[in-house]
């Protein structure tokens, strides 16, 4: 017979490698064959570890981030860990912009209303010149190819009524991705965001959902952007 336990207070020693209930019945959905299986330990492991920092980090902020990656496993036990996985990494993402543009900050080229700049003026001092880029976010690159496939569809549906066709078929791998596609400005949308997020969590926050790997993996793609891999 399993026991029970309050997920709100602290965890029975017997207990403490059971999954907080709140994680139970989450699924997955195989987009191929539309089957749908349950989630498991496996792939809350597997999401959160194919999350890595370019070896051109520096340690502590590399540190800084697997703390961050070991929260986000845990909430698989304590669920509430999943908001403080997503506070830290806020956390970290300013200090990582701080550390990269240290020589900037003391030479007073980013603007602050605080003797140290904090993450809305170092986010937005190094989206305008170019060290985080569009181009280095997945959620970017994957706007691309959902306009793009849309686009397609759209003009295929009105080849189908220009020309009378009762079906039509093209190959999606053949589809480009056109500058129009790709017409959003999603570093210049996260300078204000991250720094909303953060200021909320920081200000004391009673939020609560699991919802937060996306913003991980927008802080590991941002820090991946400060210190690009070194060329061979």
């Amino acid at each position: 017979m399993e026991q029970s336990f309050d997920p709100e207070r602290l965890r029975p020693a017997t207990l403490v490698c059971a999954p907080d209930p709140r994680n139970i019945g989450l699924v997955k959905v195989d987009l191929t064959s539309g089957t749908v299986e349950n989630l498991n330990f496996d792939d809350h492991h597997e999401a959160i570890a194919e999350l890595t920092l370019n070896a051109s980090v520096p340690t502590d902020i590399i540190q800084q981030f697997e703390t961050t990656k070991n929260l986000y496993l845990y909430a698989w036990f304590i669920y509430r860990f999943y908001n403080v996985a997503e506070q830290l990494s806020l956390a970290f993402l300013e200090f990582a912009l701080g550390e990269r543009l240290k020589t900037d900050i003391g030479a007073g080229k980013i603007p602050s209303n605080s003797k140290r700049p904090t993450l809305r003026p170092l986010l937005r001092y190094a989206v305008d010149q170019g060290i985080i880029r569009n181009e280095g976010f997945e959620a970017w690159r994957n706007r691309g190819i959902i306009n793009s496939r849309a686009r397609v569809s759209m003009e295929k549906l009105h080849e189908m009524t220009e020309n009378n066709l009762e079906d039509i078929s093209w190959d999606e791998s053949q589809i480009e991705i056109t500058e129009e596609d790709l017409d959003w400005d999603f570093a210049g949308m996260l300078v204000n965001v991250l720094p909303r997020q953060r200021n909320d969590y920081a200000h004391g926050s009673t939020v609560l959902h699991n919802q937060v790997l996306s913003t991980i993996r927008i802080v590991c793609e941002s820090i991946n952007q400060l210190y690009p891999r070194s060329e061979p």
